[in-house]
Order: structure tokens, then sequence, then C-alpha cells
């Protein structure tokens, strides 16, 4: 069976991540940053964004005029509800396996 996307009534686009889940989102990565210090190195919320764009959604390689080819990362913001949810838990498992989590509280402010 084909997953069903959701889209809007009126206008037909696919509906999106809600802001809530993108709260919960960088509300991780704002863990992480703070949390996690691989090799001593500290790493910004917005360079977990770039990293976990590039490993779970991928990029895009672009041949420019001159023949140089270019790797774009993937937008999250092209993501629908279902591909959105299914990234956030690649991203909370990772988080998880490095002893990050989100509690019922945090989730909820």
């Amino acid at each position: 069976m084909k997953p069903t996307v959701d889209r809007c009534p009126t206008c037909k686009r696919r509906k999106t991540r809600s802001n809530p889940a993108n709260a919960r989102y960088w509300l991780i990565l704002h863990m992480l940053a703070d949390k996690l210090k691989p090799e001593g190195k500290v790493f910004t919320p917005e360079i977990y964004h770039e990293y976990f764009k590039s490993r779970f959604i991928g990029v895009d390689e672009i041949v420019l005029p001159n023949k140089k080819v270019i790797h774009r990362v993937k937008s999250s913001a092209e993501l629908d509800v279902s591909q959105f949810a299914e990234y956030m838990e690649q991203v909370e498992q990772f988080a998880a396996e490095r002893g990050v989590y989100l509690d019922a509280m945090e989730t909820m402010a």
C-alpha cells in the first residue's frame, strides 16, 4: 500500500512539519551541541543540522557550467510530515546512542 501524503485541502500543497515538531528538532540539536564534544570539539546546533541533513536526507550533486561538481545538502524543509517524522526518529536514535534524551518536561516547554 502506498503511503498517503497529507495535503492542504485548499491549495493542495504537501503539509510540512508543525511548529512543535520544528521546536522539538531544534531542542535536540541544542542538547547535542551542549552535551557532545567529540574529540574535545564544540559543534553548534546549526552544524549538527547540516550534518544530519547530509547524513539522513542526502546531498545533490550539481555540475556547474565550468564542469566543476559541487555537493549541496538537501533541505529538511522539503520533507512532508511523514518524512520529517522518519528523519526525527533517525536524529533521536543518534542522540540516544550518545546518551542524549528529551524528557517529558523538555518536550512540553
